[in-house]
């Protein structure tokens, strides 16, 4: 029979998906009527955006566009114009042990872009990006407490944090973003956004975010003249985020993400500076922790019956630790083959991160790939392209996983050196959370076998030569005695002897 028990869970995290995907972007462009032709290609980019992704009957479906901004200097007045594209993009995973409040991480990275010009007019481009996707779903143990005498347990105390709470929520931001005293816009050239989260609140079933979305703009203020300008502006944000179990006592780790963001010229007659329209979709994700002292049962036998546990494997969470890192990387950028004259923009195009633990927290390290777009010494545009390999040690003490992880540049400031070379200082922002998760085995209950009972024992005491290191609990357990009345017997207070000796053993 199974031994009665009264039951109860712990909750963890646990990644019902981990993957990647590649997707391909081939484009067969050709010129609209009111682009002038291509002297010059300068940089052709793919930017994956995330417009939808859910998750149903164990198939997540993630759907999107990939814009392919292809930037190139115009043969006639050598100014920068460019062409975009979109492409639709589809792709499902097969998602298997999904339980119910699911999380759906997604990420994406553009992999490689070839882009050849037929004509002064017509483009061949042939790309791909990678699609990341993860899925972090609630994983419970259950955990129990014998109710019957002669049952011994082994029970240990642990501090062990609970998830009481994973919820996930997409809204939508948008404004009319006036360039003030910056020269007018006139056509869009690219645009960078990225957002972050700058303080957070947990009430009883919310969380109460602010945060900024930081946009990079840069357009051409004179079609004629090809004169360019830039625009970097803070939106902020605040958002209310329904969380059934959190609360001003959990420990809350979260997550945001840009999934697809537009900015398109605002027409508006009246106005001499047409603003720019600019609309995000934004997805939050975010786990709430709590903290307490668990009592889990290690090992049990029945001194009366034969019996067999039974063990699961308690995937625990010890420490959970809420990640925001900010720091200065100084890059240095050495241009040959042309002499600038004047930097136009300096932006990065992407930010790579690889965590990993160490002895005293996270190791964070990847590639920073920084854009310059300059002038050279007879004002034509010049475009460069330099990764930079960056590492950091996170304040995360006690974790060993990354759960949720963000890098990006939140701005770039240069200098122009006189020996042609580009000093940059980049601010790197890594945030995220991260826990200590460790695997556990544990005692999820006990068949007792009633048709064998244990015989009596024919004598009150066994002698029994031990030696140091050994265990008190497995001696118990080998001669069928409670470890109580043995540790009482022989006055010991600690289940693993200091030294050789003699124990006198009770019998039951």
């Amino acid at each position: 029979m199974e031994f009665h028990q009264d039951t109860r869970a712990v909750s963890a995290p646990l990644f019902a998906l981990d993957t990647v995907a590649e997707q391909l972007a081939d484009v067969d462009l050709t010129l609209p009527d009111y682009c002038p032709d291509i002297e010059k290609i300068l940089k052709c980019s793919l930017t994956p955006k995330i417009q939808s992704k859910a998750l149903s009957g164990g198939q997540l479906q993630v759907d999107g566009v990939c814009v392919v901004n292809v930037l190139y200097v115009e043969s006639e007045k050598k100014t920068i114009r460019c062409c975009e594209h979109s492409l639709s993009f589809s792709q499902r995973f097969t998602v298997r042990d999904a339980g119910e409040g699911n999380l759906i991480l997604t990420k994406t990275k553009p992999e490689y872009i070839n882009c050849r010009a037929l004509s002064p007019r017509r483009l061949v481009i042939h790309g791909a990006f990678s699609l990341y996707a993860k899925v972090i779903t609630v994983g419970r143990t259950e955990l129990f407490t014998p109710e019957r005498s002669g049952m011994e347990t082994l029970r240990k105390k642990l501090p062990l944090c609970d998830l009481r709470s994973n919820c996930q929520e997409q809204f939508t931001v948008s404004e009319a973003i006036s360039v003030a005293d910056k020269p007018a816009i006139e056509a869009v050239l690219y645009v960078k956004a990225d957002a972050a989260v700058t303080d957070a609140k947990a009430v009883s079933g919310k969380l109460m975010l602010s945060g900024d979305i930081n946009i990079n703009l840069f357009y051409l203020s004179n079609l004629e003249t090809g004169e360019t300008a830039k625009l970097n502006y803070l939106l902020p944000f605040n958002q209310i985020i329904d969380c059934d179990g959190i609360d001003e006592d959990t420990e809350n780790i979260f997550h945001i993400e840009v999934m697809s963001f537009d900015a398109r010229l605002k027409n508006d007659i009246l106005s001499d500076k047409p603003a720019i329209a600019f609309d995000a979709m934004l997805c939050v994700s975010a786990e709430g922790y709590h903290s307490e002292d668990t009592e889990i049962i290690a090992d049990a036998y029945c001194t009366s019956y034969a019996c067999a546990p039974q063990l699961a494997e308690l995937k625990a969470v010890g420490t959970v630790c809420e990640i925001n890192s900010t720091a200065m990387e100084k890059l240095s950028a050495k241009i040959d083959g042309c002499k600038i004259s004047k930097i136009l923009d300096i932006y990065a195009d992407s930010v790579t991160l690889e965590t990993s633990p160490a002895e005293d927290g996270m190791t964070a390290k990847g590639k920073i790939s920084l854009c310059i777009l300059a002038l050279d010494d007879k004002s034509v545009p010049v475009f460069v392209e330099r990764a930079f390999d960056y590492e950091r040690r996170l304040d995360a003490a006690g974790c060993n996983r990354m759960l949720f992880d963000n890098a990006r540049v939140a701005s770039v400031s240069y200098r122009l050196a006189e020996d042609g070379s580009v000093d940059m200082r980049c601010e790197l922002n890594i945030s995220g959370g991260a826990v200590e998760s460790e695997s556990l085995r544990v005692v999820s209950g006990v068949d007792v076998f009633e048709d064998s009972p244990i015989p009596p024992a024919d004598c009150a005491l066994t002698l029994y030569y031990a030696s140091a290191g050994e265990n008190l609990w497995q001696i118990a357990k080998s001669h069928n005695t409670g470890l109580s009345l043995l540790m009482a017997e022989n006055a010991l207070d600690g289940l693993i002897l200091d030294s050789d000796r003699m124990l006198l053993i009770p019998r039951l």
